[in-house]
């Protein structure tokens, strides 16, 4: 993807200079990622220290806005109607996105359910992140994940979504119960790759998120303890993913 402005080097952590986007192709085509993704995004209204989340329910090019779900908790839902600006940070594949003001254009309900119209945003601040960089997981791997709670003696089946050397995102149908809660430790873990290898380290939730339209549950997790022979394992698989998606390009 091309940028307009000039691409800054890399420093020592991999992380790539900020750069301004506003070609609004562009814009609505990282937006339209994080919505596919159903990677919840992190709402700041000025003068409010509490931060809020959504995620993106749809992305509108030819009508120059987005909807995005209700704002959570509840005080979120009062501030937006009450028209105050306000930011919006997210991340997709390693890059990190953040784009103000907002404010909202319209609201509707649906099932009970708020959701609210804002125009795409003119800017975009846009960072990347090398070493962050997911890959996706095709649905036709069917690479499973098995996680196991000692705290909610609960174990939980899903199909991983993606996956980088600092983490990896895991769909499970239905909405968990009781519900997720961000830094919870699942011990015991097996995710089963189509390499042939089986990452067994302990996940870190960092969030989750139901979606109600395709009645599934996105959580994202941090690998801990995690040693040098498991990155590899991840690096190995990364690089099958990258490799098996190019692939896929030209044919």
């Amino acid at each position: 993807m091309a940028l307009e402005t000039n691409k800054v080097a890399t420093n020592a952590q991999g992380i790539l200079g900020v750069q301004s986007l506003t070609n609004k192709q562009q814009i609505f085509s990282i937006l339209s990622s994080v919505q596919k993704s159903r990677t919840p995004i992190t709402i700041k209204f000025e003068n409010i220290e509490k931060y809020f989340t959504s995620i993106i329910l749809r992305t509108d090019l030819e009508k120059d806005r987005l909807i995005i779900d209700e704002i959570a908790p509840e005080q979120g839902h009062e501030l937006a109607l009450k028209n105050l600006p306000f930011s919006i940070r997210g991340s997709h594949n390693g890059v990190s996105l953040f784009f103000r003001p907002n404010t909202i254009s319209g609201s509707g309900v649906e099932n009970g359910i708020a959701f609210y119209s804002i125009p795409l945003p003119q800017e975009m601040i846009y960072q990347q992140r090398r070493g962050s960089f997911r890959a996706l997981v095709p649905r036709a791997l069917n690479t499973e994940a098995t996680i196991y709670s000692e705290e909610r003696q609960t174990t939980l089946s899903g199909r991983l979504y993606d996956i980088s050397i600092s983490g990896c995102r895991i769909n499970f149908n239905g909405e968990i119960e009781p519900p997720l809660v961000r830094s919870e430790v699942f011990e015991q873990v097996a995710i089963k790759l189509a390499d042939g290898n089986t990452i067994n380290y302990p996940l870190k939730l960092k969030h989750a998120t139901y979606s109600r339209e395709i009645k599934e549950t996105t959580c994202g997790f941090e690998f801990i303890d995690i040693d040098k022979a498991g990155q590899r394992i991840v690096d190995r698989f990364v690089y099958f993913l990258q490799r098996e998606a190019r692939r896929l390009e030209t044919k």
